[in-house]
């Protein structure tokens, strides 16, 4: 599916699908925390599972002061919004957080269960990646699931390199070099 991106300035970025429906992706903010809370409630186990790599039903008041008000010296987070005809709905969220030697960062990212498969994910990804180049970090990775197919082949398909964690073997780690990369 092709769209549309129109970027309104730095920070919001609204993408029009051929078929009508209108996405915007913006820095996840404080006042999000209900709509936060919301989405993290209404993904399935599984997708908790895979984002989480455990088991939660939602996000307690600690992870959610943290999730909704990064550090933005040291963080990203992206949401990814549904703009339907009355409402706005969190589809999607992406952040990374930059290592202590401001040389990479880890990723997390996740789609609400209703919007995978339709491309989103690697939208989310690309958009990180973009962030992390602008930062000019060196590298970007993420710890996956070996039972998350999903993940794993859409790091691979945006030139993510795997191996497996040494100190956990249930994780993969996927990992893409910057430098020269264009996303």
């Amino acid at each position: 599916m092709e769209d549309q991106i129109m970027v309104d300035n730095a920070n919001t970025e609204k993408w029009d699908f051929d078929d009508g429906e209108k996405f915007i992706l913006r820095h996840m903010a404080h006042g999000d925390a209900t709509m936060e809370q919301k989405f993290v409630r209404k993904l399935s186990v599984e997708s908790r599972y895979l984002r989480f790599h455990g088991s939660i039903k939602e996000l307690n008041k600690e992870d959610l002061e943290r999730f909704t008000n990064p550090d933005p010296l040291n963080e990203e987070a992206l949401i990814m919004l549904y703009k339907g005809e009355s409402l706005e709905e969190e589809i999607g969220v992406a952040r990374f957080i930059i290592d202590a030697d401001d040389e990479g960062c880890e990723f997390a990212i996740v789609v609400a269960d209703e919007w995978q498969n339709r491309g989103l994910g690697a939208k989310l990804m690309k958009a990180l990646i973009n962030h992390a180049q602008a930062r000019e970090l060196k590298r970007i990775y993420g710890s996956v699931l070996k039972d998350n197919p999903g993940m794993l082949q859409l790091a691979k398909g945006l030139g993510f390199e795997e191996t497996t964690d040494p100190d956990d073997s249930s994780l993969i780690l996927v990992t893409k070099h910057l430098r020269d990369s264009l996303g």
